[in-house]
């Protein structure tokens, strides 16, 4: 999944759901009244990976790319 480094803006998310592939969790968040998909890669356990995606789009649109990491087609 391309993304940009997760930035947290000042504000805690609240995760909606989420979902674990091996070293990987994804995360459906609400931050400050965005929504955004959060991905941490934990392959380095002292430094894990957090990424994020589609912050700034609809809520349909994360919905629908939450959709597709859910089947195991975005990641």
């Amino acid at each position: 999944m391309s993304g940009v480094p997760y930035d947290s803006r000042g504000t805690r998310p609240r995760i909606k759901e989420y979902v674990t592939r091996g070293n990987v969790e994804y995360e459906q968040c609400i931050e400050g009244g965005a929504y955004l998909i959060r991905r941490t890669e934990r392959s380095d356990a002292a430094k894990p990976t957090v990424m994020e995606i589609g912050r700034g789009m609809t809520r349909i649109v994360v919905l629908d790319l939450w959709k597709l990491v859910v089947m195991g087609d975005l990641g």
